[in-house]
């Protein structure tokens, strides 16, 4: 019986050892837990606040390229009443030289009249 004691007293021994062991693994890994779950809190935060900051980057790029595209338009109609006002001087400027050439033919032919009227 003796024999028999001391076996189950060793077993016990190891099956206490090895719970022990076990025990102590299984705190380890629940601080592991622990820890990792904070991290996926922080990791999750971070998160959220990278996709406010992306949705308001969003609309600033929606309202910087309306602001674009008016300027666009306008630079483009700008071009265009430039464009415009410069065929009309030179239409103009064309009728005004038309209009200098028969003034200077008129004054030419004034003095030619008045010449031959004295």
């Amino acid at each position: 019986m003796s024999y028999q004691l001391t076996g189950a007293q060793e077993r016990r021994r190891n099956n206490e050892t090895k719970a022990n062991e076990y025990y102590e693994r299984v705190r380890k890994q629940e601080q592991e837990l622990r820890d990792l779950q904070a991290q996926l809190a922080n990791t999750e935060k971070q998160y959220a606040d990278l996709q406010a900051q992306k949705m308001e980057m969003d609309g600033k790029m929606r309202t910087l390229n309306a602001s674009m595209d008016a300027a666009n338009r306008s630079l483009n109609d700008l071009k265009a009443r430039i464009t415009g006002k410069r065929q009309g001087i030179d239409r103009d400027q064309s009728e005004m030289e038309r209009y200098q050439s028969e003034v200077v033919r008129l004054d030419r032919e004034i003095g030619e009249l008045m010449k031959q009227r004295r």
